[in-house]
């Protein structure tokens, strides 16, 4: 293999990986946490812990 061919080869790799690397969504951070999203307040004995829907919702976990 030449060195330009390996050079080819390797950034082929990185760029494969890039995508993998990628940050979860908040949606999936909350479900993770054994919480729900919802559109309006938390309901009752339930507490905003973060959002959902890229900040468009709130996160709700209860308080035990």
């Amino acid at each position: 293999m030449s060195a330009k061919a390996t050079g080819i080869f390797l950034l082929l790799l990185v760029l494969l990986a890039v995508p993998q690397a990628a940050p979860e969504s908040d949606t999936v951070t909350c479900r993770k946490m054994k919480g729900k999203c919802s559109f309006l307040l938390c309901p009752f004995f339930k507490r905003s812990v973060g959002t959902c829907y890229n900040g468009l919702a709130k996160c709700c976990r209860p308080f035990w």
